[in-house]
């Protein structure tokens, strides 16, 4: 016989539907609202270290877009879909880290960090780094020893963004193929840049590919390119035009048998 107290017709369920109970019942509207703020930033920062590109997260984002699909049929296209799965599954680690009363500490490596007050406050504060890269008019893939590198350039700025030993292996081509479908039905396609007079670039940013987010402007879509924190660095203005210049050069390999 177990040595563990039982309660006559309680479950695990039940425990778990209490400490939800719980949880809810303490928390004040404000409160709630400031500390799922910071979960769900903790457990972003979580994903894009521990998760990102692993097939097991990637085959739940699936289960999550398909989810969406069977509650909501076409109403969203696939990068809103996508967003929407993503973010699903960021606010059910951030509610589960509150109802651990954890908070951020679920998300901790393990290892003891001490930081100073006045670090934790710059942390939080420190603003967004962001190039802006105005519709390309340069793109290239280079193939160097360790791997892909795409280049894109509007004469102001390169942006040379690794992708991988193979041009998809992080997924880029597969993101960038999302948006261009956003953006042939969402934005008017433009005109192709003309060629700057500016034979180099006045600055390279250089960026491993940690994945993208797509946001409508008005009358293009603007790529947000992510470090492995999650954090936008390059903001890409491009019109459907440049976006399939861009798959146009990468899926360029795959006719040439690179893979």
């Amino acid at each position: 016989m177990s040595d563990e107290p039982v309660r006559d017709g309680q479950s695990a369920e039940d425990d778990l539907f209490e400490a939800i109970q719980r949880f809810l019942a303490e928390q004040s509207g404000d409160a709630i609202d400031g500390e799922l703020r910071a979960a769900f930033q903790e457990a972003r920062r979580f994903v894009h270290r521990e998760l990102r590109g692993r097939p097991e997260y990637e085959r739940m984002l699936r289960s999550l877009e398909r989810l969406l699909e069977d509650e909501f049929p076409g109403l969203f296209t696939a990068p809103v879909r996508s967003h929407l799965a993503e973010t699903l599954y960021l606010y059910g680690l951030a509610h589960f880290s509150l109802l651990q009363g954890q908070g951020a500490a679920v998300f901790s490596s393990g290892e003891a960090i001490e930081e100073d007050q006045d670090e934790e406050d710059e942390a939080e504060v420190r603003p967004l780094v962001i190039y802006d890269l105005w519709f390309p008019q340069d793109i290239a893939l280079e193939h160097a020893e360790d791997g892909y590198y795409l280049h894109v350039s509007d004469g102001r700025i390169d942006l040379a963004l690794y992708l991988g030993t193979e041009p998809n292996e992080r997924g880029a081509l597969t993101d960038l193929l999302g948006h261009l479908r956003y953006a042939l039905t969402h934005a008017p396609p433009g005109e192709p840049a003309h060629q700057s007079d500016r034979i180099t670039p006045v600055l390279t940013v250089e960026l491993d590919y940690s994945g993208s987010e797509l946001i409508e402007a008005n009358d293009h879509v603007d790529i947000l390119f992510l470090d492995p924190e999650g954090e936008p660095i390059v903001r890409m203005h491009a019109r459907s035009t440049e976006l399939r210049l861009i798959v146009d050069e990468i899926q360029a390999i795959g006719r040439d048998g690179g893979f």
